[in-house]
């Protein structure tokens, strides 16, 4: 029941930040990387924060999931650089490590020691970055976070995600913005540590899509000999857009990530392998396309 008045009140407020004081908030304005032609509201992150934490029991993670929403707001007010943010992104991911994670780190099952507590503040912040890497395209990221949620059984958070999602999809009428993308980067791979125990393994691959593309996106720019933290226009999402058109490359990319999500379900290390496969063929097609 929680998860449907949560549902409500995501949407009731994306309705109303939407249709009646989109102007009160910062927008994401067209330039050479973006996608869209107009100003578009950045209202989704509040929207899906504050129903979230209305219908969320833990105050420990409130406050953590706060920490990382509020960076957020200010960087869509600010644009901050990534070396601003970064120190923050770092501080985050140290605090929920040490409150309120497992602090048994397993990868693939294996026990990794206390290096598993200097690996985990780590793979948060890469994911956080992940999550703002692949909100490029119309739907994407929360589509993609919101499935992934409710594979978890995570059915707040899913439920939240959902009720924005409608006015996010192409033609998006709002953007999740930093705030969003920053609170979900933190939200859902924190809800994904926690149903596998504290594995990452496991976790990463079933946040493979994601993590495949901070890392094809940190190798392509290395292989450049450019700087792995630049933003470019050259990420998955924008070449499948260029060759497929919006609808059919969010398609591809939702049924990507919904594989990755089914193959981490399954814990089996074979997996790996398959997900290895299946990253190395769309780089490769990417790189081709480029």
């Amino acid at each position: 029941m929680s998860a449907f008045f949560a549902f409500l009140l995501s949407f009731s407020l994306s309705f109303v930040f939407v249709k009646f004081i989109p102007h009160r908030f910062p927008s994401d304005k067209p330039n050479e990387r973006k996608i869209h032609h107009f100003a578009v509201p950045l209202t989704g992150g509040i929207s899906i924060f504050v129903s979230y934490a209305i219908f969320v029991r833990d105050p420990r993670l409130i406050v953590t999931s706060c920490l990382a929403f509020a960076l957020g707001i200010l960087d869509d007010i600010e644009e901050l650089t990534y070396k601003s943010k970064l120190p923050f992104q770092v501080l985050i991911a140290i605090v929920a490590t040490f409150f309120l994670l497992p602090q048994e780190i397993r990868i693939f099952g294996f026990s990794t020691g206390k290096v598993g507590l200097f690996l985990t503040p780590f793979w948060m912040v890469a994911m956080i970055n992940a999550v703002n890497m692949i909100d490029g395209l119309d739907g994407l990221a929360g589509g993609s976070l919101m499935i992934a949620s409710f594979m978890l059984k995570q059915s707040v958070l899913g439920a939240v995600i959902a009720g924005f999602l409608p006015f996010n999809l192409p033609p998006a009428k709002t953007f999740l913005g930093n705030s969003g993308s920053m609170f979900l980067g933190f939200a859902v791979p924190f809800a994904t540590i926690m149903a596998f125990k504290g594995d990452l393994g496991y976790a990463t691959l079933f946040l493979g899509y994601p993590a495949y593309e901070v890392i094809s996106s940190f190798s392509r720019r290395v292989i450049a000999k450019r700087n792995p933290f630049e933003a470019d226009k050259e990420h998955t999402h924008h070449v499948l857009l260029a060759r497929f058109g919006i609808r059919k490359a969010l398609l591809i990319l939702l049924s990507f990530s919904f594989i990755c999500n089914f193959i981490g379900l399954t814990e089996e290390f074979w997996t790996l392998f398959l997900y290895l496969l299946l990253g190395s063929v769309l780089f490769l097609y990417c790189r081709l396309q480029r």
